[in-house]
């Protein structure tokens, strides 16, 4: 298991990014905080591509993907013209293949979206994409590097129900449907082999969590300009 600030650069190690802007996926499963490490990482300087706030503009915006979802799912996960992303969770993370139906509809969109962003010009030396399912999904052939957070999983149904918008057993439910960190590693590595990967451990405070989140930040800049000493 690969420690903090640490990375297993494969066969490929200290190869150069030269053909094109530096692009890392950033994942983790429900709780494990990427969604703060990618706040942290806007911080330092990337360009953060919320996965996440990408659909919600696609469900808002598009007539034509939310009829594909009508017609999929029906009128109940429909709200004021438009899919109500409540409905579709309660009927998603129920029944994994109705989770694969509702990502067969949106994943071509989501991934041409995400294409268009990435080309936008922009002065940071990096574009972080935060997905969920970044390595599952239509954008791991855009990722140069992943980065993985991870943590117990106590620590994540804690997080994932502070709020109060979810229960713990609906926490675990969710959970039970996500792929692990393994399994997430492991297949950006079949998909991506050669490419280095750093696990990103947020157990702890937020502190600790700012130090790990800039040590990564550094060497993967490193990676992204060569070969180092």
């Amino acid at each position: 298991m690969l420690q903090d600030g640490t990375a297993d650069r494969g066969p490929e190690r200290g190869a150069m990014v030269t053909d094109r802007h530096l692009v890392i996926g950033l994942t983790g499963n429900l709780g494990a905080g990427k969604s703060t490490v990618g706040r942290i990482a806007g911080d330092l300087g990337a360009r953060v591509i919320d996965s996440d706030q990408t659909v919600r503009d696609l469900l808002t915006k598009e007539s034509e993907l939310a009829s594909s979802i009508q017609g999929a799912f029906g009128t109940e996960v429909m709200l004021d013209g438009r899919p109500d992303r409540a409905a579709l969770a309660r009927i998603v993370f129920e029944d994994p293949g109705e989770l694969a139906r509702l990502e067969k509809i949106l994943y071509p969109r989501v991934g041409e979206r995400t294409a268009e962003l990435i080309a936008e010009p922009t002065s940071a030396p990096a574009t972080v994409i935060e997905a969920i399912k970044i390595v599952e999904g239509p954008n791991v052939d855009r990722l140069h590097a992943l980065w993985l957070v991870v943590a117990p999983p106590d620590v994540q149904i804690k997080r994932a129900t502070a709020t109060g918008r979810i229960s713990a057993a609906e926490a675990r439910r969710r959970l039970a449907v996500q792929s692990s960190p393994d399994d997430k590693e492991r297949l950006f590595r079949a998909r991506r082999p050669g490419l280095p990967v750093w696990r990103i451990h947020n157990s702890t405070d937020l502190q600790a969590l700012q130090r790990r989140v800039a040590a990564v930040w550094r060497e993967t800049l490193a990676y992204g300009d060569g070969p180092t000493p």
